[in-house]
């Protein structure tokens, strides 16, 4: 049985993605683990928040880890209304990955990305587990997803 890091560094290979995946020997599980671990900055880290309709369409919200998702401006960027936070079970079925490892690319979704994660040349996001990331090019994610490009941040987090 294939494990997510390694669905996802296939994923990479197969699709000829210039992407570089790394692994750390301690839990990456929140964005504060991943700072402390990699000494990344904020600005350095995207996070990817997956929503779901009542028909299970899968969306990925990709921002900074910075900042939340308005849900409100997600609903308009996409033009669904029935969206919803999927719970940790849920956003595993529908992407295959677990929350604290999630890619921003690699699954079927509706990708919607904000336009503040385009101000870095290069983004790290999950590595497919808690103990990995992806370093990607911006310009390769926004080929490889073909994203809704709009404005979903909210309010900065709380740390």
């Amino acid at each position: 049985m294939i494990n997510e890091e390694d669905k996802l560094k296939k994923f990479i290979e197969e699709n000829n993605i210039q992407a570089e995946h790394v692994r750390f020997d301690k839990s990456l599980h929140s964005v504060q683990d991943t700072m402390r671990v990699t000494g990344f900055t904020l600005n350095q880290i995207a996070k990817t928040i997956i929503f779901k309709t009542k028909t299970n369409k899968t969306i990925a919200a990709i921002i900074p880890a910075v900042y939340r998702v308005s849900i409100t401006k997600l609903k308009k960027a996409t033009g669904i209304n029935d969206i919803e936070l999927a719970e940790a079970n849920q956003a595993y079925e529908l992407t295959g990955y677990p929350i604290g490892g999630m890619p921003s690319f690699g699954y079927n979704a509706i990708f919607v990305m904000d336009p503040k994660i385009m101000e870095n040349e290069n983004i790290y996001t999950g590595g497919g587990s808690e103990f990995s990331l992806t370093k990607i090019n911006i310009k390769e994610l926004t080929k490889i997803n073909q994203p809704i490009i709009k404005k979903i941040t909210g309010n900065k987090s709380n740390w």
